[in-house]
């Protein structure tokens, strides 16, 4: 009867990669979301485009700018390495983390995924035994299987510690997230009182001359957030960190006067941002991505 059922699943696995391919996976969870199944053969959506490049742009330095740690040496690269937040270590196994050396505030963050940082505010009430059970737990967590992002396979995990950013409480960071399309920012993400736990945040769109745009799905029109002092800096920092990529969204954080770098995201919303975005708005920031260059 075992071997019966196996053989059901196989015939039904096999019937589904007919139909769509060997991407059914992603086909089928953009589908749940969009309600359509995403067009591959000529993408024209945000979210298409994302997908084909997916499957079609895989380069070793895709992986090393996801890589939250070996992306430092590409930020040095580009003559930005006063953007990082001050490295305290790197471990390969959360057991051999030396809390006793670390400051009373730091954050400890795997290098090959998303929402797996601790952040800790005072050390002394940190539980070290809970803490090093997760990070090690996380470590063992291959992303690019469970979500398909595939250059998430290729990253070697590890746990570092970075300095906690000079702010008075976690949810005063604000996350100013710069969309760039083929090397040129075409809109800013402000993310501000983030819930540390669940990640959960406020946000809204601004195209580069801080001017709001309503493409997020069910915003509030009249929210604002005032312009960050150091824009037209941040926008040249997000040109210096794109120019090689078709597409990629720059995190920095502005604190007072100071502009830190967070991380490079080659895939938002898992490649699916209809999940947050309007489809119209998709539509729009889709022709703005040009794959020409890649295919030929």
């Amino acid at each position: 009867m075992g071997n019966l059922v196996l053989s059901v699943k196989q015939q039904i696995l096999s019937l589904v990669l007919l139909l769509f391919g060997a991407d059914a996976k992603e086909k089928c969870v953009y589908f749940s979301h969009v309600k359509r199944l995403p067009n591959l053969s000529e993408p024209s959506t945000w979210g298409e485009k994302l997908l084909w490049l997916n499957h079609h742009w895989q380069p070793e330095v895709k992986s090393q700018c996801a890589d939250k740690y070996r992306v430092r040496e590409f930020v040095k690269q580009q003559g930005l390495e006063d953007l990082l937040i001050p490295l305290l270590g790197v471990w390969e196994d959360a057991k051999d983390i030396d809390f006793d050396a670390l400051p009373d505030k730091f954050v400890l963050k795997c290098n090959h995924g998303c929402a797996m940082n601790i952040l800790v505010t005072d050390k002394t009430k940190l539980d070290r035994e809970k803490a090093v059970k997760q990070l090690n737990e996380w470590l063992k967590v291959d992303l690019g299987k469970m979500s398909g992002e595939r250059h998430y396979s290729k990253i070697k995990p590890c746990v570092i510690a970075e300095a906690f950013l000079p702010v008075e409480n976690e949810t005063d960071v604000v996350d100013f997230k710069i969309h760039c399309f083929n090397g040129e920012p075409k809109f800013i993400g402000v993310c501000y009182d983030r819930d540390p736990v669940t990640y959960s945040s406020k946000g809204m769109i601004f195209s580069p001359a801080w001017e709001r745009m309503l493409v997020l799905q069910g915003e509030d029109p009249d929210c604002s957030y005032p312009q960050p002092q150091r824009l037209p800096e941040m926008l040249e920092m997000a040109r210096k960190l794109s120019r090689d990529f078709p597409y990629v969204r720059v995190d920095l954080y502005a604190i007072k006067d100071e502009i830190f770098f967070g991380e490079l995201t080659f895939s938002p919303d898992g490649n699916i941002p209809e999940r947050e975005y309007t489809l119209i708005a998709s539509q729009v920031f889709g022709s703005w991505l040009d794959l020409s260059g890649i295919k030929s």
